[in-house]
């Protein structure tokens, strides 16, 4: 009864059709700044208990390693667009499967502020049954299925401080079981949380 509850809470807080029509529209091609760019999916999976993907990354990366992060990643040329970039690197990091998978525009860029100046286009999908998933330990330690109502409450969300080279930063940040969501993924989450609640005023 509890699955059905959260399912019918969520189906009332995230619609569809009014997403796709807020978010902003697939460009035709890549962007200029393509050796600094990335894209990540923000797949919203509505069955069950709903909820969207992310990743713990491996601990042996060079970068980032061991941060929980969306499924995606820098552009290849092979890439037609940034949809195919977040498409190819989500089914190479977990085995999503996009044909299960109903693209719905795309929320506005995030830029990394770790000094790499990478530029993040996030791509949001649809997926309305549960997708096989099975991580790629060279990239991925653990797919971590974040519940969507946690994910839509602005309240959820707090604020802290880095510095760094005697800068100091303020960051959002998410906390889910034993996880620690900050910087760039936290700051997409909540911008999908802040155009749903708008969407919904």
């Amino acid at each position: 009864m509890r699955g059905a509850e959260s399912r019918d809470k969520t189906k009332l807080l995230l619609h569809k059709e009014a997403l796709r029509q807020q978010l902003l529209p697939q460009q035709p091609a890549l962007p200029a700044s393509v050796a600094t760019h990335a894209a990540v999916l923000v797949c919203c999976v509505i069955t069950g208990e709903p909820y969207t993907v992310l990743t713990r990354r491996s601990m042996h990366l060079s970068m980032h390693a061991g941060q929980i992060s969306l499924p995606g990643g820098r552009v290849d040329l092979c890439d037609a667009t940034l949809e195919a970039t977040a498409l190819r690197e989500s089914q190479e990091e977990i085995g999503l499967d996009p044909h299960g998978l109903q693209l719905l525009g795309r929320l506005p860029d995030v830029r990394v502020n770790a000094g790499t100046g990478i530029a993040i286009t996030p791509i949001v999908a649809w997926c309305e049954a549960e997708p096989e998933l099975v991580h790629n330990p060279y990239e991925v330690d653990e797919i971590i299925k974040l519940p969507l109502p946690l994910v839509l409450d602005t309240g959820n969300y707090g604020t802290d401080t880095l510095e760094r080279d005697g800068i100091s930063r303020q960051f959002h940040f998410l906390r889910y079981q034993h996880h620690y969501i900050w910087g760039a993924t936290a700051r997409i989450l909540l911008s999908l949380a802040e155009l749903n609640q708008r969407i919904n005023q």
